[in-house]
C-alpha cells in the first residue's frame, strides 16, 4: 500500500500529526491548491460526485463529507444542490473554520477514521483525498460502511498512487533550483510535517482489497489524472518558495484546463499505472 506512519520517535501518533499540520495548512491550503469557493467550483464538485456515483444525487439525500478540509464538497454540494443535507466532518478545527467561511454547514469535529455518527444515517459519504491521511484505512472503511443507509454509497476521489509520488518528486527536483530560495527553519519544519501527514499511496488492487475486506460488495475503482496534479504540485511548491511570483500565475485557470485535458484525453491514453489518483464508488 505504500508508505505508512505509525508514530514518530517522540511518540506523537499519526492522527495528532495530521491534526497539527492541517490546523496550520488551513491558512494557505486554498491558495496553494488553486481553490476558489464559488458557483463554478460548486458545479464542478457536484459533477465530480455524480460522475463517480454513476447517477444524480437523490433528492434531499443526506451527504457526509469526511475530511472535508476547507469545504470543496461540503460547501460546493450545498451551494449547487440546496435540497441536500450536507454535513462536513474533519479532524482539524482550523479546516472546519475555513469550510464554514466557504459556506459549509453543519460541521462536526472528530476523527473521521472512527465516525461518531449513527449507523445507517448517511445516504452518500464523500471523501476527497482523505484515506491516505488515515493510519488504519481498513478500520476507516468499516466505519464508513456502518454509517451508510441501505442503498448508500461511498464516493472516493483524489487518493494518490505510487506514480503520483514519483512524478511529483521529479517535478519538485526541477523546480527547486529554478526557484532558488532556501526555506527558513520554520518553513522547513512544516515541509517535513506535510510529508509526515501523508501516510499512504495506493494501487487499485490494494485499495480494492481493503474495501472488500471492509464489507463492500460493489467496488468500482480506477485511476485518473496526470497533468492537473502536476499543475497543483507546481502551484504548491511555487507558493511556498516564491509567493509573490506564484500570485502572478493564474493557477486556477491552468488547473481547470489541465483537468479538462486529463478527462478528455490523458485518462484514456495513459496506462493506468502512470495516472496519479484513484477515484470510484463503493457500495455494500
Amino acid at each position: 500500500m505504500g508508505r505508512q506512519l505509525g508514530g514518530t520517535a517522540s511518540g506523537v501518533d499519526a492522527v495528532t500529526v495530521n491534526r497539527i499540520f492541517h490546523d496550520h495548512e488551513c491558512h494557505y491550503y486554498d491558495e496553494r491548491f488553486a481553490i476558489v469557493h464559488d458557483a463554478a467550483s460548486a458545479r464542478r464538485a457536484l459533477r465530480e460526485v455524480e460522475t463517480l456515483l454513476g447517477q444524480p444525487l437523490p433528492q434531499a439525500a443526506r451527504v457526509l463529507d469526511v475530511g472535508c478540509g476547507t469545504g470543496w464538497f461540503a460547501a460546493g454540494l450545498h451551494r449547487a444542490r440546496p435540497d441536500l443535507t450536507v454535513i462536513g466532518a474533519d479532524l482539524s478545527v482550523g479546516m472546519l473554520g475555513r469550510a464554514r467561511e466557504a459556506g459549509a454547514w453543519p460541521l462536526m469535529q472528530g476523527d473521521v477514521g472512527e465516525l461518531p455518527v449513527a449507523a445507517g444515517s448517511v445516504d452518500v459519504l464523500v471523501a476527497r483525498g482523505v484515506l491516505h491521511h488515515l493510519p488504519d484505512v481498513g478500520a476507516a472503511l468499516r466505519s464508513w460502511r456502518r454509517a451508510l443507509a441501505p442503498g448508500g454509497a461511498v464516493v472516493l476521489s483524489s487518493e494518490p498512487t505510487p506514480a503520483a509520488d514519483r512524478h511529483a518528486l521529479r517535478l519538485v527536483r526541477i523546480l527547486l533550483p529554478l526557484l532558488r530560495r532556501p526555506l527558513s527553519g520554520e518553513e522547513d519544519f512544516w515541509e517535513v510535517a506535510s510529508m509526515a501527514a501523508n501516510l499512504h499511496v495506493f494501487t487499485v488492487p490494494a485499495l480494492r482489497e481493503l474495501a472488500v475486506g471492509a464489507g463492500f460488495e460493489s467496488v468500482e475503482l480506477r485511476t485518473a489524472d496526470w497533468l492537473s496534479t502536476l499543475v497543483l504540485t507546481a502551484s504548491y511548491v511555487t507558493h511556498g518558495r516564491r509567493p509573490a511570483l506564484a500570485r502572478r500565475v493564474r493557477w486556477r485557470r491552468l488547473e481547470s484546463a489541465a483537468a479538462t485535458v486529463d478527462g478528455r484525453l490523458l485518462d484514456r491514453l495513459l496506462p493506468p499505472g502512470l495516472r496519479h489518483t484513484i477515484v470510484g464508488a463503493l457500495r455494500p
